[in-house]
């Protein structure tokens, strides 16, 4: 190996030459690969989303069998896009509920099978919904010493509306 010619020398230092060249791109192209990259800047917008319960209510000063108490409680959506929303209904105690007929539930507004009542359309910024119901009546069949006190809360939910086709699918 020592002894060789000078061609034989000239051979082995191009090819030697030639090695380190080839291994010198292919590192290069490596590095060049494995340092790449691309960026990509996503924004996230976080909006609040804010609605709130509005009702005309004229609570009575006593209450008797067979009387109409008007209330007529609605949802409000403040914020700036359009929402799907859905409300419970409940009353404050048993008693109370078995005194009064069966709420009339507007038509615009569907009972799920979860208990809370979806209103069937989009609610725009700056809208309200439906009322969910227009009044209170007490049963004639109730004797007036044997009435109680009792509440109607309305509870109340929304969701951005985008990217669902239904109030049922977004919540």
């Amino acid at each position: 190996f020592f002894c060789q010619s000078g061609s034989m020398k000239k051979r082995w230092m191009i090819f030697v030459l030639a090695c380190c060249l080839t291994a010198g791109i292919t590192g290069s192209v490596v590095y060049a690969y494995l340092i790449d990259q691309k960026e990509t800047v996503n924004q996230i917008r976080i909006l609040e989303n804010t609605t709130h319960i509005e009702e005309e209510f004229e609570p009575p000063d006593e209450v008797k069998p067979g009387q109409v108490i008007k209330k007529k409680p609605c949802i409000a959506n403040d914020s700036g896009f359009p929402v799907f929303i859905r409300a419970r209904v409940i009353f404050s105690n048993d008693r109370g509920e078995a005194q009064c007929q069966p709420l009339e539930i507007a038509d615009s507004w569907k009972k799920g099978e979860d208990g809370y009542y979806y209103y069937q359309k989009k609610v725009l910024s700056g809208q309200r919904t439906d009322v969910i119901f227009d009044k209170i009546v007490i049963k004639n069949t109730v004797k007036k010493d044997e009435l109680v006190s009792f509440d109607i809360l309305v509870y109340e939910e929304s969701v951005q509306a985008e990217g669902f086709s239904s109030p049922e699918e977004a919540f």
